[in-house]
């Protein structure tokens, strides 16, 4: 199988999970006493450190690990929506994680305000900065979208709000900017930036939270204080050292090859949601009169495994994000191409063919 559904997950790597495997030697649990156990916990502050400066992260910034980045980002929502009489804004592109609680908010009497989106899945800055007023609180918006590949200018966007006013607190889901952009979160002024491991050949099961601001935050999840009491729960030593590895190993990854390869050789026709000013690893094109999901199981039995949009979504019966962008009559159609580093521009030209083909096939047959 040729796997083209990385904006979903990535393979681990060798590397990752040797790490892996090399950590969960050091079993011990980080928050006893002897000294086995700080060995445990001087692997945690080395990945930490690591990750931190490699990152370029502002001075007396820390980064906290958590279960994933759907918990990062509840984290920053459920520590920064507090009072009904503060605004709370986001983009209708959000993750669903960003997404599914802020709605949540929302329906129960929060101010909370979605910014419509850009024909490629960006958020509308102009609509975004008329939302800004004296009440708002917090301004979260997607760094890269997961549907369609759309990069949004976080640093300007954070300029343009501090500018506005210093005290807002801005976040970043930055899950599928690594690796496709170059980080540096002092540059970029954020108070917050969300990450995981699995979007970057790491393991499942570990994400970060990096946080400008300790003394702001109010921690998730309470307990025995780990994490510098800003996330309860022990540590996941061996997650954490090869997420370090992960992050050691990340390179920045040219895809508009791959992109241009699928788009070359692609006959029929469809709606192009990732222009070229998206980032390079995902496509999201959009046919009429089909449905996404039979294309992905005709592609399967081809050897193609590709995704119909954001994977968390897969269970929703619709595409949120696609919907406010594209018109009804092609968001079933919906196919999401993302690369990574196990195809080759040929597989692409095939997998391009194949799904040609499978258009086709399925029209032909429903209009028969």
């Amino acid at each position: 199988m040729l796997y083209f559904d990385n904006a979903a997950t990535t393979k681990i790597s060798k590397a990752s999970l040797e790490e892996y495997i090399k950590a969960s030697e050091c079993f011990f649990n980080p928050s006893s006493l002897y000294a086995e156990s700080g060995k445990a916990k001087a692997l945690i502050e080395d990945a930490r450190n690591q990750i931190l400066k490699q990152l370029k992260a502002k001075p007396k910034s820390t980064l906290i690990f958590t279960g994933s980045a759907t918990e990062s980002n509840n984290a920053v929502l459920n520590a920064h929506i507090t009072r009904k009489d503060k605004k709370y804004i986001f983009s209708a592109g959000e993750h669903s994680s960003i997404y599914e609680t802020a709605k949540k908010y929302k329906d129960n009497g929060y101010n909370v305000v979605f910014v419509p989106l850009n024909k490629n899945g960006s958020v509308n800055i102009d609509a975004l900065m008329k939302e800004l007023d004296n009440s708002v609180a917090l301004v979260s918006i997607i760094y890269v979208s997961n549907e369609t590949g759309a990069i949004n200018d976080i640093k300007e966007i954070t300029n343009q709000v501090k500018d506005f006013n210093k005290n807002i607190i801005v976040h970043t889901d930055g899950v599928q900017a690594l690796g496709k952009l170059d980080v540096n979160l002092k540059d970029l002024g954020v108070d917050y930036f969300t990450m995981s491991a699995h979007k970057i050949n790491g393991p499942k099961g570990i994400g970060a939270l990096y946080i400008a601001e300790p003394n702001k935050f109010k921690p998730f999840i309470t307990g025995g204080g780990q994490e510098m009491n800003l996330r309860s729960g022990t540590e996941n030593v061996p997650a954490i050292c090869s997420y370090k590895r992960a992050m050691q190993d990340l390179k920045i990854k040219d895809y508009s090859k791959h992109k241009q390869a699928i788009l070359d050789n692609f006959s029929g026709d469809y709606v192009l949601v990732s222009d070229n000013t998206c980032a390079d690893n995902i496509i999201s094109i959009c046919f009429k009169g089909v449905r996404g999901e039979t294309i992905l199981h005709m592609l399967e039995s081809k050897g193609y495994l590709v995704g119909t949009g954001s994977a968390c979504n897969s269970k929703a019966g619709h595409n949120r994000v696609l919907s406010s962008i594209v018109g009804k009559d092609y968001i079933e159609g919906t196919i999401r191409i993302s690369f990574g580093d196990d195809v080759t521009i040929e597989d692409c030209k095939n997998l391009a063919l194949e799904l040609s083909n499978a258009v086709k096939e399925y029209r032909e047959r429903i209009n028969k």
